[in-house]
């Protein structure tokens, strides 16, 4: 399996006034440009996925359609909760079991959860050094289906090294 993690654009700053329900903050216009762009580049790499799932809270959900729009994606992106509020690592290890062992499954979400999930994949102790940008993109291969601790991070990229590389 592989696992592509996807953080999500920039989004509206934080206020109870304009969104009283936090999950219903949208991106920025900014972010929605910056994530075209992100999805055109990681198009362009050769990054493909047979499922894009995505967290519930409207900014991630936001960022995959982007995503799918990019790649003409037949389908909606699949919302999972266990993207969004109560996100544990074990929890999107049983989401990703799901998945055929061959699979490679986008996901969308958020920090600090991406950054956790990525070194609990990638280390046996859970820890390495690692913060997914808005944006930002990680790729985690494994032999089988995806495990804590078993998989190998085969790029980290983030949003400014993408914009880079769709100037080329």
């Amino acid at each position: 399996m592989e696992v592509i993690l996807i953080r999500h654009a920039k989004a509206e700053s934080r206020d109870p006034a304009s969104w009283p329900d936090d999950d219903a903050r949208p991106l920025t216009a900014e972010g929605r440009a910056e994530q075209r762009a992100t999805a055109r580049t990681m198009k362009k790499m050769g990054i493909k996925f047979d499922f894009l799932v995505t967290s519930p809270l409207l900014r991630a959900r936001e960022t995959a359609e982007i995503v799918a729009k990019a790649y003409r994606w037949p389908e909606a992106p699949q919302v999972a909760d266990e993207l969004g509020h109560g996100y544990a690592p074990g929890a999107v290890v049983k989401l990703l079991a799901r998945f055929p062992p061959s699979a490679v499954v986008a996901l969308v979400g958020h920090e600090p959860d991406f950054s956790h999930f990525t070194a609990a994949l990638a280390t046996k102790d859970g820890k390495l050094n690692i913060a997914v940008k808005k944006s930002g993109v990680v790729g985690i291969e494994f032999e089988g289906p995806a495990d804590l601790g078993t998989g190998t991070l085969i790029y980290h990229l983030k949003p400014g090294q993408l914009r880079r590389l769709a100037e080329r």
